[in-house]
């Protein structure tokens, strides 16, 4: 891809799928993402989706092969996803590692390295209301977590959630323990209440993995709460991430876009380039997840042209593929 390394924040196929080393299915697996130029994937860990309190993802987890004794635990649930993880790296013959340092990026930036896998989690529910468990999933591989996902949890409200409310007490204490741990903070998925509690608090880098501009004559849906206008966030949120040092991942899920074209790609990536810097603005793509994707990674060629033919030069490009990525990884993963 114009000699750009890609990086993709977010990526949901260890969710949903079994065949991501031999690929064929998806918008991403290990030889789409070798064969276009991937260096970096962020898979993402989630444990709870936003029906009858979150009973049939327990389902979907179980015929995946999920434990019925781990089904009610999201914290067993993460442990057992990414034990999932652990897996395809060691079946992949060397093609794939989870990244843990910065050592790991470097392996992986190399000419002929694996894909390195960031891993990430979703979602304040996973800790199930003990703090220590951010320490446990650190030592399991855990690099980037998001307090916030589709619904409220006892950390923060969701944009998406039937409350959307501010940080709890116990959210507080989670953030403070994340960057005692030196685990990156998401702000993806959170409330803007959330968002605007959790800024000032924030004493590390920090990015937001996935999301998009809202366009503040968006209003919410009246059966369905996820949509542009809970989900996307305000300018000013990609304007203080920038200003911060932090990256702003664009997703390319076309109900969070506007549209279904790559132009409609190239002027949310705009904008979020005009709002939060050349240098803050990332991939987050979220393909396999539950939305609709504008491409999937064999069609980030094609996206790439689009941005240059729309007049964008090629250092900002690669910047949004991957360089802004490696940049921010590299400085805030641990040495060793």
């Amino acid at each position: 891809m114009h000699n750009a390394p890609a990086v993709d924040l977010l990526v949901g196929s260890v969710l949903f799928r079994d065949a991501f080393l031999s690929g064929g299915r998806g918008h991403a697996d290990l030889p789409r993402l070798s064969a276009t130029g991937y260096r970096v994937v962020g898979l993402t860990v989630a444990t709870t989706w936003p029906d009858v309190e979150g009973s049939l993802s327990r389902w979907h987890f179980r015929s995946l092969g999920l434990p019925s004794s781990a089904v009610r635990s999201p914290f067993a649930v993460a442990r057992w996803l990414i034990g999932r993880i652990e897996h395809l790296c060691a079946a992949s013959d060397g093609k794939l590692v989870v990244i843990r340092t910065s050592n790991d990026l470097d392996l992986c930036l190399a000419d002929g390295g694996p894909v390195g896998i960031l891993l990430g989690v979703q979602g304040g529910h996973v800790l199930e209301g003990d703090l220590p468990n951010v320490g446990r999933l650190r030592e399991l591989g855990v690099r980037m977590f998001a307090p916030a996902h589709v619904m409220d949890n006892d950390v923060v409200g969701s944009g998406t959630g039937k409350r959307a409310a501010g940080v709890t007490d116990f959210g507080h204490a989670v953030i403070q323990e994340l960057e005692a741990q030196a685990l990156i903070v998401d702000l993806a998925h959170m409330s803007l209440p959330g968002i605007e509690a959790v800024l000032p608090t924030l004493t590390r880098p920090f990015l937001l993995s996935h999301g998009a501009i809202r366009d503040e004559t968006a209003r919410p849906g009246r059966l369905r709460r996820y949509g542009a206008a809970t989900r996307n966030v305000p300018a000013s949120v990609a304007r203080e991430v920038g200003a911060r040092g932090g990256l702003f991942g664009v997703v390319l899920a076309t109900q969070l876009l506007g549209g279904s074209t790559l132009a409609d790609a190239v002027g949310m990536i705009r904008r979020a380039l005009d709002a939060a810097g050349d240098k803050n603005v990332a991939l987050g793509s979220d393909m396999d997840g539950a939305l609709r994707m504008l491409i999937d990674v064999e069609g980030m060629p094609a996206l790439v042209d689009a941005l240059l033919a729309s007049g964008l030069e090629e250092a900002v490009v690669a910047g949004y593929v991957g360089a802004n990525a490696v940049r921010f990884l590299r400085a805030n993963l641990p040495a060793t």
